[in-house]
């Protein structure tokens, strides 16, 4: 029988309280802000060595409805800022993340962008692709309310009502069939696949097929299909969250979260502009060259040989 939580959380600080005073560190990077961040501030402060904590998601928001995001929590919301206001270095994935962090949380210290990167390597661009007919509309990411999959389906709807258009979702169900019921009640299920698994090295002939890629989600740190779907070439248009509202109306279009009438205008009025769709696209795939993941391993490695 698993050790309950709390325990397990001690034990994990007392461990690596022994493994640094076995063979000290030279740092600790933390994945988040708890239990991680939380312990790597604790050996900071006890032993001095530096804390690097990378915030990885919710740290700064709250969507009460959906009981999401760690602000939704008095307890844990008042961990989060002690971590990011103690720890030597702090680091967010996008400028969007960082900002909503900042702003939340009364955060006033710098923290530093460093992007997921992706391995351009693993997908394939074609300058010279033209859009399909159908239109071959993709979706990833799992189902579950912060991704809001109602918005997509909505939009995908109002876009096949004005382009003849095939929907491919990619992605586990964690809403028990929501979703499904909702594409059979508007009557669009024979233009709609839901795969529920696809392997990592496959993925990549889904993006290369795609025209159009559609990410709805509610929030987003980061969103690192997105940048899988630039480097293969294929438009992105969705929420104004995460790397999508960094990049917007450069590599991508976005909207307010949940607007799906929003989105599918725009969507529409991108791919009746040939010349928009051009410059977009290769705004995108030059982003994805430049901030691969080797620049995100350097940038890591910078932060380290400061400390």
């Amino acid at each position: 029988m698993a050790l309950p939580r709390r325990i397990r959380e001690f034990l994990f600080l007392v461990w690596l309280i022994r493994e640094q005073i076995k063979v000290p560190f030279d740092l600790v990077h933390a994945h988040s802000t708890f239990p991680t961040g939380f312990t790597a501030v604790i050996l900071q402060k006890l032993f001095g060595v530096p804390a690097i904590v990378s915030l990885d998601g919710g740290e700064g928001v709250s969507f009460p409805d959906i009981d999401f995001g760690d602000a939704n929590h008095v307890n844990r919301t008042a961990i989060n800022k002690w971590v990011i206001r103690n720890a030597r270095i702090v680091t967010a994935l996008t400028r969007f993340h960082c900002e909503l962090v900042k702003k939340n949380l009364s955060i006033s210290r710098n923290i530093v962008v460093v992007m997921r990167g992706i391995d351009p390597e693993k997908f394939s661009f074609n300058p010279n692709r033209k859009i399909g007919c159908p239109l071959k509309i993709l979706s990833v990411g799992y189902l579950s309310p912060i991704k809001d999959p109602e918005t997509l389906i909505r939009t995908f709807f109002l876009i096949q009502q004005n382009i003849d258009s095939q929907l491919t979702h990619i992605g586990k169900d964690y809403m028990n069939g929501v979703v499904h019921r909702m594409a059979k009640d508007l009557g669009i299920s024979d233009k709609v696949t839901f795969i529920e698994y696809v392997n990592n090295d496959q993925l990549g002939e889904y993006y290369r097929s795609a025209d159009l890629f559609l990410h709805t989600a509610r929030y987003e740190s980061q969103g690192i299909v997105i940048a899988e779907a630039m480097a293969s070439g294929a438009l992105v248009c969705g929420t104004h969250v995460g790397l999508l509202a960094d990049l917007s109306g450069e590599c991508c279009l976005t909207v307010p979260p949940r607007d799906a009438e929003g989105l599918s205008t725009a969507a529409v009025t991108l791919l009746s502009s040939e010349e928009k769709m051009n410059r977009l696209r290769m705004n995108a795939f030059h982003w994805t060259k430049k901030n691969n993941l080797e620049r995100s391993v350097k940038d890591l490695l910078t932060i380290y040989s400061q400390l």
